[in-house]
């Protein structure tokens, strides 16, 4: 079973590898994240190998974690999967017992009311954008929430209208609040906000590069030139898209 080869490989790496020998869960801890995102950036180009390849990476440092904590004593790689099965089979007992959870919203429900805080488990960590996403679901799912998208819309004008009116020293916490409410309006309109703006700064590269590439071929430099004829060059981009 290639499960076995894997933790074969794994022992073998950390036994006979000089790099692979001192990693911690510590040093590690960005690799984890990278590999995370090199798996949703191959998703998202629709790139099979790429997917199957960054899959393969993500699994394979997830047992090399679970090596380390293996070596230093603290669990075994039987506790770990047998703890995720026992916790992923409580979460599912209308699959495996007779719980009767008749559609999706149903189980997030009844997930969400088996947690003693609706907000434990959301990572300091995450991006602050998907942060906000996953806070506000869970603040919905317990009854917080608007019942269209006009009232988060009426939220983000609100608090445009306050970061104009604010001190400078406010300027921080009402730009914080204006996003968070992007965030809730993008929520309602069925719109990724991660996602929304990994796009629009693809999309403002691409144009960018291309009002570089004109200036060029006019015998011009950024530096050369005032910010109406950059603009000027980048509506025609826009136009001609």
């Amino acid at each position: 079973m290639k499960i076995d080869d894997l933790i074969q490989l794994v022992r073998t790496l950390r036994q006979e590898c000089p790099w692979d020998r001192v990693q911690t869960l510590d040093t590690l801890k960005s690799k984890i994240i990278e590999e995370a995102y090199e798996l949703v950036d191959a998703i998202e180009q629709d790139d099979l190998d790429a997917t199957m390849e960054e899959l393969g990476d993500l699994v394979f440092l997830v047992f090399f974690l679970a090596r380390i904590l293996e070596e230093d004593g603290k669990t075994t790689m039987d506790e770990i999967l047998a703890s995720s099965i026992d916790k992923y089979q409580r979460k599912h007992p209308h699959v495996f017992d007779n719980k009767v959870l008749k559609d999706e919203r149903e189980v997030l429900r009844f997930w969400h009311k088996s947690k003693e805080d609706i907000f434990a488990g959301v990572p300091i960590i995450l991006p602050a954008l998907l942060a906000a996403k996953v806070i506000q679901e869970r603040a919905a799912r317990v009854g917080f929430d608007w019942a269209s998208h006009t009232g988060p819309l009426e939220k983000v004008e609100e608090e445009f209208r306050e970061l104009e009116r604010s001190g400078k020293e406010m300027h921080a916490e009402e730009m914080g609040d204006l996003l968070f409410a992007c965030v809730n309006l993008a929520r309602h309109l069925n719109i990724d906000p991660e996602e929304a703006l990994r796009y629009a700064n693809k999309k403002f590269v691409r144009r960018f590069r291309l009002v570089i590439r004109e200036l060029k071929k006019q015998g011009k430099d950024t530096e050369d030139v005032s910010l109406e004829e950059m603009d000027k060059i980048w509506d025609e981009i826009k136009k001609n898209e």
